[in-house]
């Protein structure tokens, strides 16, 4: 946290034994932190970089005004530059660094990048821009890390340099060794969270069929990771191969929410049109959707039950969305959600004869077991939908005793009931 205590204008000297102390008038009170100690920028060329301050206000009655300057006005923009905070409330900032063609010149730290933040009870000694009339001052630095610094100092051999960014982000190490256990404390990643974070989207779609579930240390996911890092097409091919969107880390963030924070609006762009999906599917909206599988991605999106756009489609019995999406083969009828229902059961659960019809017509396997032991038909029988387990059995669903005390909802938030 960046608290700087003002520096006191110089006042009398008086001698005390063979010491001389320095007598000044009181200093203004540092009304306002910065929870951040340093601006931390994950640079990429030619891209717009973001980094979020925190302000907390100490006053515990009246608003502290803050105004916030930089050495490099041409390089940052800062929103909002000046403003209030409210007593013991906070406020967040964005510096954002308008896109530059090189790396820094030096980097981490820079040398020549400055933020300075302003902070008094009156509006009016902020413009004064003197620290001597009760306003105060935090100063900080900015440093420059991300994975593209990172490669970019160890393919130079600066090891000071990438000492320095793992010592500040030792997230990045997998980067570097993917297959290192633990060092320095850091632990380890699967093999797909460094693949996600460096963006190599090929390692993805070869390892995320084993490993879309694991987390690291912080319950992050490869998909949390790749939407820290700003890497779409490594985004995008987790999306399409089923990850899950709504998955939370220890702080209750969602991959989308972490896009979101860093700014990285292309990925945030590919989460939500899988939020898209997985809403006009359960809506029925056929329209919105089409125009949704034409840009192909957020298709296999998942939502924390593991459900996808098809299985919403068939609990609510639209049928022209079933067609659209099992039909065209860009969705498997066999998906399962966390509990083990595929589609087919979450039609029967939903009870809608002609989703039911529609699915058996595609092939599926009626004697699919849920992880509680339900088949569709057990699941017709106890809820029951007589026409719909006539249906299956006129498809060569076969009797079977149910498991004692069958459970037949699903882990959708339309479940009905339990046996």
């Amino acid at each position: 946290m960046a608290t700087v205590k003002p520096t006191p204008p110089p006042g009398d000297a008086v001698a005390s034994g063979s010491k001389t102390a320095t007598v000044s008038k009181p200093a203004a009170e540092q009304h306002l932190e910065v929870t951040e100690d340093e601006v931390v920028i994950d640079f990429k060329p030619n891209s717009k970089c973001c980094a979020d301050l925190r302000l907390r206000s100490r006053h515990p009655s009246l608003p502290v005004a803050f105004k916030v300057q930089t050495s490099s006005p041409l390089k940052f923009l800062v929103s909002p530059p000046r403003g209030a905070v409210q007593p013991l409330s906070s406020a967040s900032l964005r510096v954002v660094l308008r896109p530059q063609p090189h790396a820094p010149p030096s980097f981490p730290r820079s040398r020549g990048d400055r933020f300075l933040v302003l902070s008094s009870l009156s509006v009016a000694q902020l413009d004064s821009n003197s620290t001597t009339n009760g306003a105060t001052a935090i100063r900080l630095r900015v440093f420059f890390g991300g994975p593209y610094l990172l490669r970019l100092a160890a393919d130079a051999g600066d090891a000071a340099a990438v000492r320095l960014i793992l010592r500040r982000q030792p997230h990045l190490l997998p980067l570097l060794h993917p297959e290192a256990a633990v060092s320095d404390g850091v632990e380890q990643w699967a093999p797909l969270h460094a693949a996600a974070a460096r963006g190599d989207s090929g390692e993805v779609r070869r390892l995320a069929p084993d490993a879309l579930g694991a987390r690291d240390r912080d319950g992050r996911t490869a998909l949390h990771v790749a939407a820290e890092a700003g890497e779409a097409e490594a985004t995008a091919a987790l999306v399409e191969m089923g990850a899950d969107t709504a998955a939370a880390d220890a702080w209750g963030r969602t991959p989308l929410d972490v896009a979101r924070e860093k700014g990285h609006q292309e990925v945030v762009d590919i989460l939500e049109r899988s939020e898209l999906v997985m809403t006009a599917a359960r809506r029925g909206d056929l329209q919105k959707l089409e125009t949704l599988l034409n840009k192909r991605i957020g298709v296999r999106g998942r939502d924390q039950y593991g459900l996808t756009a098809l299985h919403l489609a068939a609990i609510k019995g639209h049928c022209d969305v079933i067609a659209l999406l099992a039909g065209s083969g860009c969705m498997d009828i066999e998906c399962e959600d966390v509990e083990g229902h595929r589609p087919l059961h979450l039609a029967v659960e939903g009870g809608c004869a002609e989703a039911v019809e529609l699915l058996l017509d595609m092939g599926p396997d009626v004697h699919a077991t849920t992880r509680r032991g339900a088949t569709p038909l057990q699941m017709a029988v106890t809820m029951g939908y007589d026409a719909i387990a006539q249906l299956l059995r006129a498809r060569g669903a076969e009797e079977a005793a149910a498991p004692e005390a069958l459970c037949i909802a699903s882990s959708s938030p339309s479940s009905i009931s339990c046996a």
